[in-house]
């Protein structure tokens, strides 16, 4: 099941929410084909990388494949030889409809001192064909021999009225029946971000009220460690114990009973959009493995047993 925040995703500019101003530069820049480097700056889900991938489509003419777009999480790539590497790749051409070649490197900041002086070279003067993409939500760690180079797009949190709207747009196309109070609590508390904002929806799909769904995100709902989860649950065969056990070491700190409840409004979610009777008797025996309300005190034990009920449905 795709989650909501990725189904969401824009794929063109005019489907991105709240910047409008930076869209109509941006507009302006593929139509001159002028710039060549770019710093998308901002709050984290705000759409910082999802503008650098439209931005990369629209250069690509409209047709970018992985071969165009070389996407770098600068968290697990933040040494010298890790940019050396991408900036070799660089060089190289796209096959296919177009030769572009944009690298956008997320979490830029995260970068080490001597890994951006390798990047200098490249940036400033990058072959026709490569376009250079930097996000960063602490634009202040990015050296400013970058930052000169750059053409620079500071975006803003976006409004709890058009983020109200977004929920309103997506409920409606999921056929969700998610009360108004609960989507103005689920925008108050996305803090500008529509992505945080679709993973709240996520978790608050049956909350009842706004209390509810401020409960449901105070929680578990928030992390997208929890969705992870949901995800793995739903995956169905090849599910295997390690894997759940690496899933919740990265939850460790959060309630069970938060967790539990996030749960059983994901497969609940997914209930509501299968019209496959087999796929529907498989959710229904997870739904059950959760049922049960967990008692604080046994701490992760009853999720434990839920996991390995679940697990078990794959025999």
């Amino acid at each position: 099941m795709t989650s909501l925040p990725e189904k969401y995703r824009p794929a063109k500019f005019d489907d991105v929410v709240g910047q409008d101003d930076t869209v109509r530069s941006l507009k302006r820049v593929v139509k001159d084909g002028r710039g060549k480097v770019f710093l998308f700056t901002g709050p984290s889900g705000c759409g910082k990388t999802t503008l650098a991938r439209i931005l990369a489509n629209e250069f690509a003419g409209g047709k970018a494949t992985a071969a165009n777009i070389d996407e770098v999480p600068a968290a697990d790539h933040t040494g010298v030889d890790d940019m050396r590497a991408v900036a070799g790749r660089a060089l190289y051409r796209a096959v296919g409809g177009s030769p572009v070649k944009a690298i956008i490197i997320d979490e830029a900041h995260r970068l080490s001192g001597n890994a951006w002086d390798v990047l200098l070279k490249p940036v400033e003067e990058p072959p026709r064909h490569v376009y250079w993409m930097f996000a960063t939500t602490n634009p202040g760690k990015i050296p400013k021999t970058i930052i000169t180079r750059c053409l620079r797009y500071d975006l803003k949190p976006v409004s709890e009225t058009l983020i109200v709207g977004l929920l309103e747009t997506v409920a409606e196309a999921e056929g969700l029946d998610v009360a108004p109070e609960v989507l103005e609590a689920v925008a108050e508390g996305a803090g500008g971000s529509p992505r945080q904002a679709l993973t709240y929806l996520e978790a608050c799909i049956y909350a009842e009220s706004a209390g509810e769904a401020r409960q449901l995100m105070r929680s578990a709902g928030q992390t997208k460690e929890v969705v992870d989860l949901c995800r793995f649950l739903l995956k169905g065969q090849g599910r295997s114990w390690s894997e759940a056990i690496k899933i919740l070491k990265a939850l460790e700190g959060t309630e069970a009973e938060s967790i539990r409840i996030v749960v059983c409004n994901y497969i609940a979610a997914a209930l509501m959009g299968t019209k496959d009777q087999k796929n529907a008797r498989k959710l229904l025996g997870l739904l059950e493995c959760f049922n049960t309300p967990y008692q604080q005190s046994d701490r992760l034990a009853p999720l434990l047993s839920s996991l390995g009920l679940a697990l078990e449905l794959d025999r």
